[in-house]
């Protein structure tokens, strides 16, 4: 122990002359000394650096790197983004920083290429998420150029426009307050995307529309519900397996938010339809024998009288209505036959009758087990529900074909990131009626689980002794009963 603090006295002296060698007497600000000071030094707290200035300092890092001129840079740049803000709410550092990013990425949308313009829009759209607030004019500047991007004009192909669809989606349903304004015209844009373009673009838009369909104060009409079956009843003839699938999973969302007479108009059109044929047939008939009437001279003919007689008594009917004809609602009919058309379409699905595309295994097994949970919604046999067990334990249940659609696609979006943002995310709260706890509630010690649940614990010994009376009871009621 001496010699260790004898080599420590004397390595210390040794720097104390070559400080002094280096500046001579009274130089204590030379290099030498500060060198040796800074070698001979340590950290006053301990610590290497701070964790949350680390942090701070990779996502700024990253957002100025999304200014590089090489395309790769960018690309990198977007993707490490999307990871952070996905696994973790960055509520603050989206409000500090929204106008980098939002100029960014739309600009990556504007020049960028495919894999940029993905990423700017998967960027947006987490952006947005993690906000969580109206914001009207941020809205108006997004969305025409993801309008665009979604309608396929940068070429980038269907997964840049479902992409561009999903974050368009989401800004319409966070940012807007106006629903006339904002929500209604872009559901009117995602419905005109379903007829043509990539299927996996026709898909999102699909999934899109049904999702802002859950979100609407107001009712479809029964125009704007007959169109909108008329468009997924022609997407699930189509070839792709996820098109026919949202399409079917939007059947279900629009039976669930339209009223009962909106429901009952689209279903009893057929039944209105044959009501106002039969009518129709009638008044043709006194019409016919009106103008008979009208043809021949009064009182002449044998049957003169008696048609005058006869037409009075016949058209009394008909003048009280004033001649006038009851006309069908339009399209009754047409409207009766798309819904037994989708529904037949549906059963098929189910069963994979009619199917003339050679399909795997799975693809098939997935395809019967959609379809048939979305008919037995449809006929209310099962009602969908989900349920989600959340980090510190508690659960989240949802019933109802529109909250478990309106979950499913944010699920989808969010990805790896989904249990972080229904933690954290005060939007998603609000959007489904929950408060997560804050943390996990405490547990047994390994000593009062033994003490507790152990074999050798109170309440372990008396259900021991329980079942040790039982059966000695029961075995002398037996010998009793036998003598």
């Amino acid at each position: 122990m001496g010699r260790r603090r004898l080599n420590n006295a004397t390595a210390a002296a040794s720097c104390l002359e070559l400080s002094s060698l280096h500046g001579g007497p009274g130089s204590g600000a030379s290099p030498g000394a500060s060198v040796a000071g800074s070698a001979c030094s340590y950290p006053p707290d301990g610590r290497d650096g701070d964790d949350d200035d680390a942090v701070l300092d990779d996502f700024e890092r990253r957002l100025d790197a999304l200014f590089e001129k090489r395309g790769t840079t960018r690309e990198r740049a977007l993707e490490a983004l999307a990871v952070l803000m996905r696994v973790d709410v960055r509520d603050d550092d989206c409000r500090q920083h929204s106008e980098t990013i939002t100029s960014r990425c739309l600009m990556a949308l504007k020049r960028g290429s495919a894999v940029e313009s993905s990423l700017a829009s998967q960027l947006l759209g987490l952006h947005v998420l993690t906000l969580g607030q109206p914001d009207e004019s941020l809205f108006e500047s997004l969305r025409p150029e993801l309008e665009r991007t979604a309608g396929g004009a940068n070429g980038g192909g269907g997964a840049v426009a479902a992409a561009a669809v999903d974050a368009l989606v989401l800004a319409a349903f966070v940012l807007c307050e106006d629903e006339l304004a904002g929500t209604r015209p872009v559901m009117d844009r995602l419905r005109a995307l379903w007829k043509k373009g990539d299927p996996k673009a026709r898909a999102a838009a699909v999934r899109g529309w049904s999702f802002l369909l859950t979100s609407l104060d107001a009712e479809l009409s029964e125009a704007e519900a007959a169109a909108s079956l008329a468009g997924l009843a022609a997407a699930l003839q189509d070839r792709d397996l996820e098109l026919r699938t949202a399409a079917g999973e939007a059947v279900g969302v629009l039976r669930a938010c339209c009223s009962a007479r909106v429901l009952q108009a689209l279903e009893e059109g057929d039944e209105e339809g044959e009501e106002d044929g039969e009518e129709e047939h009638e008044e043709d008939g006194e019409e016919e024998a009106r103008q008979q009437h009208l043809d021949a001279p009064a009182g002449v003919g044998e049957h003169g009288p008696a048609a005058a007689n006869g037409n009075k008594a016949s058209g009394g009917g008909a003048g009280a209505k004033g001649g006038v004809r009851r006309q069908p609602p339009p399209h009754s009919s047409h409207q009766q036959q798309q819904v037994e058309d989708v529904l037949g379409r549906m059963w098929d699905l189910a069963s994979n009758n009619g199917e003339k595309l050679r399909r795997s295994r799975r693809e098939r097994a997935t395809q019967r087990s959609t379809f048939r949970g979305l008919l037995a919604s449809l006929s209310g046999d099962d009602t969908p529900s989900v349920r989600i067990k959340l980090q510190h334990g508690d659960c989240l249940e949802l019933d109802g074909a529109a909250a478990v659609h309106r979950l499913a696609f944010l699920r989808r979006f969010l990805a790896g990131g989904f249990q972080a943002h229904l933690q954290h995310n005060a939007l998603l709260h609000d959007v489904f009626g929950f408060r997560p706890r804050a943390e996990r509630p405490d547990r047994l010690s390994a000593l009062e689980k033994r003490l507790t649940r152990g074999s050798q614990s109170a309440g372990a010994k008396a259900r021991s002794a329980n079942r040790t009376w039982s059966r000695d009871a029961k075995a002398s009621r037996m010998m009793m009963e036998a003598y």
